[in-house]
Order: C-alpha cells, then structure tokens, then sequence
C-alpha cells in the first residue's frame, strides 16, 4: 500500500474542535467594541469597558463554547484600526451610546442570581 492510500486518522471530536477554535463573530464584535471604546472614550472609560470585556469573556458571555482563555487570545487578536470602525470623532456619540448600553445589559447578565434590595 502507497503512503497516498493511507490516510491519516483524526478523531471526531479533534475534527469539531478544530472546527469551533475558529473565531466567532461575537468575538469580531468583542474586539470591535473595545476598539470603539479607545477611539471614542475617556482613557477611564476604555480602562473600564476593557475590564468589564474582560469579564464578561471570562464569564463565557461572549463565546460558551470555548475557553475563557482561547477566546481572550482571539479577541485580542482580532482588534482591528479604529479608523476602519468609527470614520470621524462626529460618529463617537452614538457608538459611546451603544457601548453604555452594552454595559448596562452586562451588568444584569454577570449577576443573575443577585437580587436588589429595596
């Protein structure tokens, strides 16, 4: 039997981890939205937002099918030129509006099982 015969044997699972290691479009947007938050931000707004993505990564808010570290690696990655995301400093307000929002969601999402006190 030729070597061209052979083939080589991957496992299943292999085969879909390989396939999920790819970068989602939440992770895109991740990326993105920290960009955005530098561009357009207060320098203590980007430390902020950039702690609070941090968080929700590891909270796996972004991506739960991969681990909290593989997708910090990727997201930082994917960060692309701010001025391909917010073209003049006249489109800042109303990315910091949705960044703000954003934020506001999170919040409720990082901590469902707490309960506010009247």
């Amino acid at each position: 039997m030729s070597a061209s015969v052979l083939g080589i044997w991957v496992p299943a699972e292999a085969q879909t981890m390989r396939q999920s290691a790819a970068p989602t479009a939440a992770e895109q947007q991740e990326a993105d939205w920290r960009v955005i938050a530098a561009r357009c931000g207060t320098p203590a707004f980007e430390k902020g937002f950039y702690k609070e993505s941090r968080a929700a990564v590891a909270a796996g808010l972004v991506n739960k099918n991969r681990p909290p570290a593989d997708v910090e690696k990727s997201v930082e990655a994917l960060r692309r030129s701010p001025f391909v995301l917010v073209a003049s400093n006249a489109d800042c307000p109303n990315q910091l509006a949705q960044l703000k929002e954003l934020q506001k969601t999170r919040k409720g999402m990082a901590r469902p099982g707490r309960t506010q006190r009247p």
